[in-house]
């Protein structure tokens, strides 16, 4: 038996933030051919299951870039997180620089009140802007980051260190390129910590032994799965440790030239059914041809 990886946002996701119909029954077909199919991504695993919920779909879960492995049954598996004082040294970098962020834990995605208004505001002027195309996008990216299931405003970021709960993922945001790179070169000065990109808006920091391909290879093993036989579907940076892993690595048509670039192959758009179109090749290419 195989599996297939399958990234939500910019893959899975259409640009209604929705799981199509046809990617959905390639999904079943899949899953009834024996293939156990796993949400790989960076959102927050409460945040999938509602997702999943709503379109009547269950796998297993990689969530937070690989901090979190849950199963169909919603029991958690593994867990790894970013120490506490990490976590405070970073917020207060990134609340000192008033950069927008958000901390996903076990129950809520945590953001601050001023800084959420105030990228709220940026985007808003952004898009009533003369844009070119690729700023279009990076600035429609970043509103659909909103519609995320979770979210709980504090007025500063004590009020998020104060809370029981583990630390899974700090997301950092700007649409200034120099002040990501600022933000990505405190982190490759942290001990214990690292940091990958979904989007180019943003920056995602996770525990440095927390990637979708660490997740992935944990999972295969415990399900006793052969990941040179497996399959991942993505578009971004923070998917390329799980593409390493696998024997079939598929970039969406969406997905820069760079990351088409080390991947096996490219399917179409995350809006033209790609993961679809991928999940019947693989099936019809390498599982079903015994």
């Amino acid at each position: 038996m195989s599996l297939i990886a399958i990234d939500l946002d910019g893959t899975l996701l259409n640009h209604q933030n929705e799981i199509s119909k046809e990617n959905l029954s390639a999904i079943k077909n899949a899953q009834e051919n024996g293939i156990e199919v796993v949400i790989s991504t960076g959102r927050a695993y409460f945040d999938v299951k509602n997702i999943c919920k709503k379109a009547g779909l269950s796998t297993y879960v990689i969530g937070t870039n690989g901090a979190t492995i849950h199963s169909k049954d919603d029991k958690r598996i593994d867990v790894t997180t970013i120490d506490k004082n990490s976590v405070l040294s970073i917020l207060q970098w990134l609340d000192e620089r008033e950069y927008y962020y958000e901390v996903f834990t076990d129950k809520a995605i945590y953001a601050l009140k001023k800084h959420r208004e105030h990228f709220h505001n940026e985007i808003q002027i952004l898009k009533n802007s003369n844009l070119d195309e690729k700023m279009k996008e990076i600035v429609d990216v970043a509103e659909r980051q909103f519609d995320q299931f979770g979210y709980v405003l504090v007025e500063n970021y004590h009020d998020i260190l104060n809370i029981e709960e583990n630390f899974y993922n700090i997301l950092a945001c700007s649409f200034d390129q120099k002040k990501l790179i600022e933000a990505k070169e405190l982190i490759k000065s942290m001990d214990g910590v690292m940091a990958v990109s979904s989007a180019d808006h943003n920056i995602e920091i996770t525990n440095n032994n927390a990637s979708k391909g660490i997740a992935l290879e944990k999972l295969a093993t415990l399900l006793k799965l052969s990941l040179n036989r497996s399959m991942a579907i993505g578009d971004s940076n923070n998917d390329l440790s799980m593409f390493k892993k696998v024997g079939y690595s598929i970039a969406m048509g969406n997905a820069k030239d760079e990351i088409k670039e080390i991947c096996t192959a490219t399917t179409l758009t995350n809006d033209k059914n790609g993961v679809a179109h991928a999940i019947y090749l693989y099936l019809e290419n390498i599982v079903l041809q015994k």
